[in-house]
């Protein structure tokens, strides 16, 4: 696997976007968070992952750089807001109640669940699959887990059960 070299500056807005949101975490909280290690090492479509037991956040190098500012300003108070969630309740819902609260009244930023990036540069290969709807790219893991007979996937639209696109 190559690992991408991010620029020093890109770097560097990421700690003062994290720095930022969490001076303004302590402040609210009246707590005195350490700062999170901060890696680069997501991989595929999911932009950032927070590790809650071992305080880190790990970002996607390719998505940070193909979208830069948004992306910090996006995704790095979204996962600081999941390991704050952790420390102040526990384990809860990755993005229920806790978490919108520390998104929009600790942080001041909406809360939203999903990213918009573009995410053809990181996706790997896909598999066509249909509902009653529309059409459906699913990944490799999950095109197997079908095969296998492990798993079944359902469309959050119209909920009838994915079929593999066969034309």
């Amino acid at each position: 696997m190559t690992t991408l070299r991010l620029p020093i500056a890109t770097q560097q807005a990421v700690m003062r976007c994290l720095r930022h949101y969490l001076a303004l975490a302590n402040a609210y909280l009246k707590v005195d968070y350490p700062e999170p290690k901060v890696s680069y090492q997501q991989r595929g479509t999911t932009a950032g992952t927070a590790h809650l037991s071992v305080w880190e956040i790990r970002l996607n190098s390719v998505l940070l750089i193909e979208n830069g500012q948004q992306f910090i300003d996006e995704v790095v108070p979204h996962e600081l807001a999941h390991l704050l969630v952790y420390k102040q309740f526990g384990r809860v819902a990755p993005h229920g109640q806790q978490w919108q609260w520390m998104m929009e009244s600790v942080l001041g930023v909406s809360a939203s669940r999903t990213h918009a990036f573009d995410v053809m540069s990181v996706q790997g290969k896909t598999f066509a699959y249909r509902c009653d709807c529309q059409t459906h790219a699913l990944t490799v893991r999950r095109h197997n887990k079908i095969a296998r007979k492990e798993s079944e996937y359902r469309c959050r639209k119209c909920r009838q059960l994915l079929k593999p696109d066969i034309n």
